[in-house]
């Protein structure tokens, strides 16, 4: 596979590689914007620089297809404490790689089977989930969440609920920081009215309340 530097498609981005195929450049930029479109979070909270590291991650999510799936498995494990620390959580790198694999295989000949690994990836992390909150749980916080939150901002940024709810679990995973990476911003009183606030905080604790004991 030919490679370049992240810093081509992303001037903040380091030396790491991202596939230098036109194709696949043009896959990944579909699904950044797939996911922007989908989760206003990232561009609400990290701004142009959630754009562009959405490129270069994907860039490089590419060029993990060349490897095995035990491989590609642990570098998206890798990816994803470094993503949840900062304040995006596993739940939100999962959907990432659906949209990507379905970007690639739409597009790009033989990328579909080549970058199936991807899929698998996606599929450990929803696995882990569920090992701390089961998914009907997560989507009934969610929903509750939805129910208390400020109108106006509940409309702006779709998926919060969910985004606390993964964080929560990411937390339970191991990775201290997820919830306050998060909560620092979704529940900043300069920011949000009060009602969104109590909402972030509530359905923060109530998570935490559901994340099962002990080995699944």
């Amino acid at each position: 596979m030919d490679t370049s530097i992240a810093a081509v498609v992303n001037p903040f981005a380091g030396l790491h590689p991202v596939t230098a195929s036109p194709d696949e450049l043009r896959a990944v930029q579909r699904a950044t914007e797939a996911a922007l479109r989908e989760t206003p979070y990232y561009l609400e909270r990290f701004g142009e620089r959630g754009r562009l590291f959405g490129g270069s991650d994907g860039g490089w999510l590419v060029t993990l297809c060349g490897g095995d799936a035990e491989y590609v498995e642990r570098q998206v494990l890798w990816l994803s404490r470094v993503l949840s620390s900062r304040g995006i959580p596993r739940w939100l790198l999962q959907r990432y790689l659906q949209i990507l694999h379905d970007e690639l295989a739409g597009s790009v000949p033989d990328a579909g089977p080549r970058c199936a690994a991807l899929l698998q990836a996606a599929s450990l992390l929803h696995d882990m989930q569920r090992r701390h909150i089961p998914e009907p749980d997560a989507r009934a916080l969610a929903s509750v969440f939805d129910l208390r939150a400020d109108a106006a901002w509940r409309a702006r940024l779709p998926g919060m609920g969910r985004i606390l709810v993964g964080a929560v679990v990411d937390e339970a995973d191991g990775i201290a920081s997820a919830v306050v990476s998060v909560v620092q911003w979704a529940a900043d009183p300069a920011r949000f009215p009060p009602q969104w606030v109590a909402a972030v905080q509530a359905t923060v604790t109530e998570a935490r309340g559901r994340v099962r004991a002990g080995p699944r």
